[in-house]
C-alpha cells in the first residue's frame, strides 16, 4: 500500500473513531460506554497494526488493556480510564521499541511520542502532498474553493430574503441547532480521541537505543572501605532500632516511664518506611553492579544483612500501623499503606537478587514496575478497599466487640455505597437498640442513593447492581 492510501486509511479511521467517541462518550461518559470504546480501539490497533498480534509484550500490553477495561465495566474509576489509554500506546509502542527498554523509558517514550502526534500528522500530510506530484496543495485547494463557496453563501441569502419560498425552504435546515451543538468540550474531545487514535494507527521507530555496556565508574567517596565503614555503621543503628521493635512492639516489654506504647507505635509508621526507601536507594548506589565494591565479598554479606534489617523495619512499620488501626479504625489509605508497605519489602528483596544474579539497572525498573502494575490490576479487579474498610469497622468497634474504636458513623457515609452490606450486617449484629437504629437510617440513605446512580445508565455498574441485589435479598429476608 502506498503511502498515500495507508495515510488517507490511517487518518480515516482516526476520524471515525473521533466520531465513536462523540457518540459514546460526549455528555454521557459512563463506564459501559468508555469500555465499548476502548474495546473498539483495540480492534481497530489490531486491524491497522497487525504487527501487535505478532508481538508477545505487545500482546501482554493488550492484554492488561482489556483487564483494565473490565474493573471500567465493574466500577468506572479514574485509575482505569488514565491506563487503559497508557495500556493500549505501549502495545502500539512495543513492536518498533528497541530491545532492553526498561520501564522507566518506556513511559518517557510514550510521553515524547504523545507529545509530538501533531507534528507527526503534519509531517505525514505534507509527504502525502509530495507525492502528488504537483496537484493543488491544502491552501492552494482552500484558495480556489473560498470565492465559489462564499459566494454561493451570500447569493443563497439574498434569494431567501426577496424570496419566502426560498426562505421558507431555509427555514427547514437546522443550522442554528446544529451550530449550537458544536461547543468547545465537543471540539476538544474530537480533537484528542482523533490525535491519540492516528498516533496508535502510525507505528514510528523509537528514538532510543539499547545502551551500549560500559564499564562501571568508580564514584569519588564509594571506596571500598569507605563502603564497608558505612555498612557496619548503618547495620549497627538498624540494629539498635529493630533491637527496640524486638523489645518493646514485639515482645511487649515494659516501655520507660512516661512513655506509652501508642506512642511508641503510632509515631514511627511511615519514617521507618522513609527511612527503608532511603537505604535501598543507599545500596543501589554503594554496590552498583561491575564495581569493585560489588565485588567484595565481605561487602555483599554487610549488604545482605543490611537489606535484612530494612525488612524487619518494614515489618515493624507494618506491625505499627496495624496497631494503630486496632485503636482506631481501618480506612482505604491505611489499608493502602500497608500495600505500599510490602511493596517497600518486596522492592529491597529484588534490590539483593539483583545484586547476587548480576541483573541490570533495566531488569530492577522492569520488576518493580510488573510488581506494582499487578498489584494494581489485582486491587482494581478483585479487592475493593472501601468494602474491606467497612467491613471491618462495623465489626471490630467498641459498640459490637467491646474493643477498638467507636464506630465512625461519618466515615461509613463517605464510603457510601461500599458501607451497604457491612451495614445490614450491623443492623443484625449489635445488641445496642440505638446502634442498630442509626445502622438503619444511615443504610437506607446508601441504598437510596444507589438505586438512583443505578437507575441512571452514566452512573451504572456492576459492582453497584450486585450490592444492591444482595442488599434487597438480606433484607427480604427479615
Amino acid at each position: 500500500m502506498s503511502l498515500r492510501y495507508s495515510f488517507l486509511a490511517r487518518l480515516g479511521l482516526a476520524v471515525f473513531m473521533a466520531g465513536l467517541a462523540d457518540a459514546l462518550l460526549y455528555e454521557s461518559v459512563a463506564g459501559l460506554s468508555l469500555a465499548l470504546y476502548g474495546f473498539c480501539l483495540g480492534l481497530a490497533l489490531i486491524a491497522v497494526r497487525p504487527d501487535v498480534l505478532g508481538h508477545g509484550r505487545a500482546l501482554g500490553a493488550l492484554a492488561v488493556a482489556a483487564l483494565l477495561l473490565l474493573s471500567l465495566v465493574e466500577e468506572p474509576g479514574a485509575l482505569a480510564f488514565l491506563l487503559v489509554p497508557l495500556a493500549l500506546a505501549v502495545a502500539a509502542l512495543l513492536p518498533r521499541a528497541p530491545q532492553g527498554m526498561d520501564a522507566w523509558r518506556g513511559f518517557l517514550a510514550v510521553l515524547v511520542r504523545g507529545l509530538a502526534i501533531p507534528f507527526i500528522l503534519g509531517a505525514d500530510l505534507a509527504r502525502v502532498q509530495a507525492r502528488l506530484k504537483g496537484g493543488p496543495s491544502p491552501v492552494q485547494t482552500m484558495a480556489l474553493l473560498a470565492l465559489p463557496l462564499l459566494g454561493a453563501v451570500l447569493f443563497i441569502l439574498l434569494f431567501a430574503s426577496a424570496n419566502p419560498l426560498v426562505d421558507r425552504a431555509l427555514s427547514y435546515i437546522p443550522l442554528a441547532g446544529l451550530l449550537a451543538e458544536v461547543t468547545l468540550g465537543r471540539c476538544l474531545l474530537w480533537a484528542f480521541a482523533l490525535l491519540f487514535a492516528y498516533g496508535l494507527f502510525r507505528p514510528v521507530s523509537l528514538p532510543w537505543r539499547r545502551p551500549q555496556a560500559k564499564a562501571a565508574v568508580e564514584w569519588p567517596g564509594l571506596s571500598v572501605a569507605s563502603v564497608r565503614l558505612s555498612l557496619i555503621l548503618f547495620n549497627l543503628l538498624f540494629a539498635i532500632e529493630n533491637g527496640l521493635d524486638l523489645a518493646f512492639l514485639w515482645r511487649g516489654a515494659a516501655l520507660p516511664e512516661g512513655v506509652t506504647l501508642a506512642d511508641y507505635a503510632h509515631r514511627g509508621a511511615y519514617p521507618l518506611i522513609v527511612t527503608a526507601l532511603l537505604a535501598g536507594g543507599l545500596a543501589l548506589v554503594m554496590l552498583r553492579p561491575g564495581t569493585a565494591s560489588a565485588r567484595d565479598p565481605l561487602l555483599r554479606r554487610l549488604l545482605l544483612l543490611w537489606v535484612g534489617q530494612n525488612m524487619l523495619l518494614v515489618a515493624s512499620s507494618m506491625r505499627r500501623t496495624a496497631d494503630y488501626i486496632e485503636s482506631y479504625s481501618l480506612t482505604e489509605l491505611r489499608l493502602l499503606a500497608l500495600v505500599w508497605m510490602a511493596l517497600v519489602a518486596l522492592g529491597l528483596g529484588l534490590i539483593c537478587w539483583r545484586l547476587f544474579r548480576g541483573k541490570s539497572g533495566a531488569w530492577l525498573v522492569n520488576a518493580n514496575a510488573l510488581t506494582a502494575g499487578a498489584t494494581v490490576l489485582v486491587f482494581m479487579l478483585a479487592v475493593d478497599p472501601a468494602a474491606v474498610a467497612a467491613a471491618w469497622n462495623t465489626t471490630h468497634n467498641r459498640e459490637v466487640s467491646g474493643e477498638g474504636a467507636p464506630i465512625d458513623w461519618h466515615y461509613l457515609g463517605v464510603l457510601d455505597d461500599a458501607a451497604l452490606l457491612p451495614l445490614i450486617a450491623l443492623e443484625r449484629a449489635a445488641a445496642d437498640p440505638a446502634v442498630r437504629d442509626r445502622a438503619a437510617a444511615l443504610r437506607a440513605k446508601i441504598q437510596h442513593r444507589l438505586e438512583d446512580r443505578q437507575a441512571d445508565p452514566v452512573t451504572w455498574s456492576f459492582r453497584g447492581a450486585r450490592r444492591l441485589a444482595a442488599a434487597r435479598a438480606l433484607l427480604a429476608r427479615d
